[in-house]
């Protein structure tokens, strides 16, 4: 089989697995959707998927805590999380290569070389907070 009928035919049998679990009719707007979303930056391609549907303003968050962790950080501390295993996981596929630990109260989880992720509020005073977002704040890195 040539490369030119190997592809053709994934096609059809991509083409007919859509077809399973969708209708005819719903096939132009997820096209349109593909193609809106194709040029933009991987962050707000995520954003706008299935995987962060359960909570988008947690993953705007790890994605604001991403941008901020200076090079010399060996792991994230993030507390005020719910701790079921959607947000779990998807924490840990965020902020990978990095360490990535749970914690419950900003005083208990300072650790040298860590940064403290805490979502949403209390907002503390400015002193030691490395970034400040919508949807929490940034301390550290701890000596």
């Amino acid at each position: 089989m040539t490369r030119r009928a190997a592809a053709g035919a994934a096609a059809a049998l991509l083409l007919a697995l859509v077809l399973a679990s969708h209708t005819w009719a719903e096939l132009p707007r997820r096209a349109r959707v593909l193609a809106a979303f194709a040029p933009k930056e991987l962050a707000v391609r995520r954003l706008g998927g299935s995987g962060t549907a359960f909570d988008r303003r947690y993953f705007s968050f790890l994605e604001n805590v991403r941008r901020s962790i200076p090079p010399s950080a060996k792991g994230v501390v993030i507390v005020h999380v719910p701790d079921d295993p959607a947000h779990v996981y998807l924490a840990n596929y965020a902020l990978a290569p990095r360490e990535v630990t749970f914690g419950f109260a900003t005083n208990n989880v300072r650790v040298s070389g860590v940064i403290v992720a805490t979502y949403g509020p209390p907002f503390p005073p400015d002193a030691g907070v490395l970034a400040r977002f919508p949807e929490g704040y940034v301390e550290g890195p701890f000596p």
